[in-house]
């Protein structure tokens, strides 16, 4: 295992898209070849874990706490700079890897997979993905915010989401009936 990208995700989360650009731009770079793809997709994999990592945290951040300012300020800096020029250069690396012909065994489902995206994918649509990862993240901080009363207390709609899994179907028909 290489140590290609050697920093943590917590670390990660604060770069700009400018320290995290030169690496994109060397897997772009390398040259691909049977000897080397497993190396090559291993590096990828790493930076492509960090970024999406990068959002999952910022994410959870603006649902765990929606009145969080900051934790909003940094969710929308990364959809406006980071997650555009992302995407772009996954699409670049993805169109490098299938051009290079290389065939990994056991890797079949996943490039036919990335085949299918190549094709779709249109540069022109990451604003409108963008918009509905910021539309999603609205939404969420709504839904988040209603509250029912539940057995004499304030509840969240998540909160019930767990009592529809019990086995008391009289309980579960409750709560069910409250979130109605």
């Amino acid at each position: 295992m290489s140590n290609y990208l050697d920093t943590t995700p917590k670390d990660f989360m604060s770069w700009s898209w400018s320290q995290i650009e030169p690496y994109f731009l060397e897997l772009d770079k390398r040259k691909i070849s049977a000897e080397n793809v497993t190396d090559w997709l291993a590096d990828w994999s790493r930076l492509t874990g960090l970024i999406y990592e990068t959002y999952q945290r910022l994410y959870v951040a603006i649902t765990a706490d929606t009145t969080d300012l900051e934790a909003k300020k940094r969710y929308d800096n990364y959809l406006d700079q980071i997650f555009p020029e992302a995407e772009a250069a996954e699409q670049r690396l993805k169109q490098k890897l299938l051009a290079s012909d290389c065939e990994i065994k056991g890797f079949e489902i996943q490039l036919r997979n990335m085949r299918a995206e190549a094709a779709l994918f249109k540069e022109e649509n990451i604003p409108l993905l963008a918009e509905e990862l910021r539309l999603k993240a609205e939404y969420d901080k709504i839904t988040g915010a209603q509250t029912v009363d539940w057995e004499g207390q304030e509840a969240t709609m998540y909160k019930l989401q767990a009592i529809y899994l019990e086995l008391e179907r009289g309980r579960r028909e409750s709560a069910w009936r409250a979130a109605s």
